[in-house]
Parts: structure tokens; C-alpha cells; sequence
């Protein structure tokens, strides 16, 4: 099997697993998550405010953000495998 089938064998594998999966596991948990805990030690070294004051504020922002990343992401999956099926 050759890597464009690989490929669009994963693709498809996460296709199946749905848009809302995407979304809330690529998008929310791991970039919205992920860059809250970063700004928020940023902060914290910067600022000097508490660090769970940082991190709470920044798990209002950054999950919301990451809603549209994970959007982003589901899009740029779609293309892919469409580019993929035309070859």
C-alpha cells in the first residue's frame, strides 16, 4: 500500500469518527487546553499574578478559540481527503 492510501485511510478513519470529535479533541482539548496552560505560566512569569487566577482566566478564552481551530482543522482534514481521492 502505498501513501496516499495510508493517508486517506487515516483520513477516512477520522472522518468516521465525526465533526464534533474533531472539534472538541483537536480544537478544545488539545490547542484550547494546551495554549491556555501556556499563556497562562506566560503570564504568571511575566506579570507576576497568580498562577490559578492566570489559568482560569485563560480557560474562558483560549476553549472558545479552540472551537474554531478544531473547525479549522475538520475543514483542512475534508480538503485533503477530497484532494487525495482525485489523484
Amino acid at each position: 500500500m502505498d501513501d496516499a492510501a495510508l493517508e486517506l485511510q487515516k483520513l477516512d478513519a477520522l472522518i468516521a469518527k465525526g465533526k464534533m470529535y474533531v472539534i472538541l479533541v483537536f480544537g478544545v482539548l488539545f490547542w484550547g487546553m494546551l495554549t491556555s496552560l501556556v499563556v497562562a505560566l506566560i503570564h504568571y512569569f511575566i506579570s507576576g499574578d497568580p498562577f490559578w487566577a492566570e489559568l482560569q482566566r485563560a480557560l474562558y478564552i483560549y476553549p472558545i478559540g479552540g472551537i474554531l481551530f478544531g473547525w479549522f482543522v475538520w475543514v483542512q482534514i475534508n480538503r485533503k481527503r477530497d484532494k487525495l481521492r482525485a489523484q
